[in-house]
């Protein structure tokens, strides 16, 4: 069995990819970054005074509040969320995050089992040609040296 080597991510040296004027989404792990299949880590940004569009999937998600405050809608329930909150999202269930009423950044991860779930991934290979960009592309090797 061949050794795979380790990946090394910091979210700061991966490109964001701009979706629209409210929301940029950086992939911080997934198989074609790793080498290997992986849980698909995403980090989301979502500007002070905006909402998501929203939707439902057939599988589940995880959603890490990293930073701001915000209400997630989880089909009719309404969610206070605060930086340290962990939210599981049943498959099927309609969701989206409302940050409208502040100005301060809205950040989370979504984890999910496969990176195809993230429905931005398709989005960044066909703009970009892979899922995601270091800002450095030296970067992981410069790491290795340290």
């Amino acid at each position: 069995m061949e050794k795979k080597k380790w990946t090394l991510v910091n979210a700061e040296n991966v490109a964001p990819f701009v979706c629209d004027e409210t929301y940029s989404s950086k992939q911080l792990t997934g198989d074609e970054m790793a080498g290997f299949p992986v849980i698909n880590i995403n980090e989301g940004t979502l500007k002070g005074g905006c909402r998501t569009g929203g939707g439902a999937h057939e599988e589940a998600e995880i959603y890490y509040i990293v930073e701001g405050s915000g209400i997630l809608w989880l089909d009719e329930d309404s969610v206070p969320v605060k930086p340290g909150d962990i939210i599981i999202i049943p498959p099927h269930v309609f969701h989206w995050i409302d940050n409208t009423m502040n100005e301060k950044e809205f950040k989370l991860f979504t984890l999910w089992p496969k990176q195809e779930q993230n429905d931005v991934y398709f989005t960044r290979k066909k703009a970009w040609g892979t899922a995601f960009k270091y800002l450095d592309p030296d970067y992981l090797q410069k790491r290795r040296e340290q």
